[in-house]
């Protein structure tokens, strides 16, 4: 049964408080958490909620109280084909009574790792999600936090191939580049004072990652700050040699 959850005042669920593991058993992907809730100071009786989400498919998993985490015997992720893409969310939200599930704490953007493999708390910025597209290629998602670059499903060899080429590096990654930091400093006017956790100063700081020469202007400098993308997408193509490698893979694909 899906939950509706009332948003005032949540708590930020630190992301090394939460670990998300994924492990196939029988063609069917199932996880496991670790959460560590102590520091935070909720309610003993307050009710845990897991959710799996990728685009339109989603998945709610009851986890007990804060004091008795008891994680659903079920916990398989039926709902999706390939484990790409998937994110969780960790709500801590008010137990029965006047305000039952306010939301009380949450982590959101929560990536797993699978079984046997060594753990990487950095997060991707940036990870192509399978997506039925039609007759496109790929679609920046800017509507889910974070945003996400979604490819079509249907792509051969396959979407995770079609990724990985130097066609799509060099056509596709500098633009998402562009919308991407347009979005953070041009709409939602992202300001130095700003920076911390979150997707919006992850990306300005990759931006400055590359070598920017420029210095970031102000919020109110519209034009300066487009000069500054222009920089950082500039900086970009020179850091992955883009015109350079696409013109040696096009030489190694018309040599006879």
């Amino acid at each position: 049964m899906k939950r509706t959850f009332n948003y005032t005042g949540r708590q930020n669920i630190k992301r090394n408080h939460v670990s998300i593991t994924l492990r196939e058993d029988r063609g069917t992907w199932v996880f496991d958490a670790d959460l560590r809730l102590a520091e935070y100071r909720f309610p003993r009786n307050a009710e845990v909620w897991l959710e799996a989400h990728r685009q339109n498919l989603w998945m709610q998993f009851a986890w007990g109280t804060v004091s008795d985490m008891r994680p659903t015997p079920n916990r398989r992720l039926a709902e999706f084909d390939v484990p790409d893409g998937i994110l969780f969310r960790v709500r801590v939200v008010q137990p029965p009574g006047q305000e039952h599930h306010k939301l009380l704490g949450e982590a959101d953007g929560l990536n797993f790792v699978k079984a046997g493999e060594a753990s990487d708390k950095r997060r991707p910025l940036l990870e192509p999600v399978p997506d039925t597209l039609g007759e496109l290629l790929w679609k920046l998602d800017l509507e889910h936090e974070p945003p996400r670059l979604l490819v079509n499903i249907e792509a051969k060899p396959s979407w995770r191939d079609l990724a990985r080429t130097q066609h799509f590096l060099a056509l596709v990654y500098p633009e998402v580049l562009r919308r991407l930091l347009t979005r953070v400093l041009i709409d939602e006017q992202w300001a130095e004072d700003d920076e911390g956790p979150g997707w919006q100063a992850d990306w300005v700081r990759f931006a400055r990652s590359l070598g920017v020469s420029l210095s970031l202007p102000s919020p109110d400098q519209k034009q300066d700050r487009e000069a500054w993308i222009d920089e950082a997408v500039a900086a970009f193509a020179r850091r992955h040699q883009l015109r350079t490698n696409l013109d040696l893979t096009f030489e190694e694909e018309t040599r006879p």
